[in-house]
């Protein structure tokens, strides 16, 4: 018996049509009567009922067992609840692997996938210059004073006007466990908060708790990622340079437009660098050196602006300079 394309078409819908194993990805998280109506969102379940001939009852259910496990996303249009698929394979990876009673192949196909398959995708985004998933998200205290820093480039500032905020597990490193950085410290603002707190995936928290986790965060060395568009994003990534997917490529110069940069990068003031070196400890893009000459230089073109090595100089020596414009930020 042939096998049901449908799973082939479901890959072909997040650009990787030809991956062997999204394929056993897609298998793992539905059965093929379920992935028949992935295939045809989106949808209201009333628009899915006269498609399929399935009864209302049984695509609720179906599609509510569906919500759970990460395989489709739902939203309002006209009154009526939509429901749609993944709109893209980071989307459907942080999303199924925060299902809390997937199977234990799941998490290590996962890892097969962005070892294996995920890179050529990132090559092509980098070759015809697509626009970045992520961009970082700078430490706002580490800016020069001269710099513009718009609300959306400011976590502090997005915490702030968050009208919803949660919680989550962080999906690289609960996949990948390469070091012992906290788990707990994915924010989730507005819509993203609201879904991960309906699904169960995500901790209902206040504007304290997320500003205690951001800190904590920045002092782990952690690089603070959101969505790269020019307006408020759902999320708030706190990532290490070990196990977060989009800092290990942006790292490569074949995958790096996997993420896009702040708006600004570092600058060493040499008449203030006590050369220490922390800066150089803590860069996860390894853009600061020591230059011989009793201080240390940054690489503009590995810098991704994240401000750590600011946030981690005793003698004040270094600041974020505004070096883009606001138009860098697509919209």
């Amino acid at each position: 018996m042939a096998e049901n394309p449908v799973y082939r078409e479901l890959s072909k819908k997040l650009l990787l049509e030809n991956s062997v194993i999204l394929h056993q990805i897609w298998k793992t998280v539905c059965s093929e009567e379920e992935a028949e109506i992935v295939n045809i969102l989106p949808g209201s379940i009333g628009e899915i009922a006269s498609k399929t001939g399935k009864s209302p009852e049984t695509l609720a259910l179906m599609l509510k067992e569906l919500f759970h496990r990460g395989v489709v996303f739902e939203g309002k249009k006209g009154g009526d609840t939509v429901y749609r698929p993944p709109r893209h394979i980071i989307q459907f990876h942080d999303a199924t692997l925060l299902w809390e009673e997937a199977p234990e192949k799941l998490s290590s196909l996962w890892v097969q996938f962005m070892e294996q398959e995920y890179p050529a995708l990132l090559e092509l985004v980098t070759r015809v210059n697509f626009p970045s998933f992520m961009r970082v998200v700078p430490i706002n205290k580490t800016i020069s004073p001269k710099s513009t820093v718009l609300t959306y480039e400011d976590a502090e500032a997005m915490i702030r006007t968050a009208t919803s905020l949660a919680v989550t597990r962080c999906v690289c490193r609960l996949s990948l466990h390469k070091c012992d950085n906290p788990l707990e410290n994915c924010l989730q603002l507005n819509k993203g908060a609201e879904y991960t707190i309906k699904r169960g995936t995500g901790r209902k928290i206040d504007a304290e708790e997320a500003l205690r986790i951001l800190k904590e965060a920045e002092e782990h060395g952690l690089v603070h990622l959101t969505e790269n568009r020019s307006v408020m994003g759902n999320a708030i990534c706190n990532c290490c340079s070990c196990c977060c997917e989009m800092l290990r490529f942006a790292s490569d110069s074949k995958t790096k437009g996997v993420l896009s940069p702040s708006r600004f990068v570092a600058k060493v003031d040499s008449n203030l660098c006590s050369f220490c070196g922390a800066c150089a400890q803590i860069c996860p893009m390894d853009a600061i050196a020591d230059d011989t000459e009793g201080t240390y230089s940054v690489n503009h073109d590995r810098c991704i602006g994240c401000g750590l090595c600011a946030n981690v100089c005793a003698a004040n020596a270094i600041s974020l300079i505004e070096t883009r414009p606001r138009e860098f930020i697509p919209a």
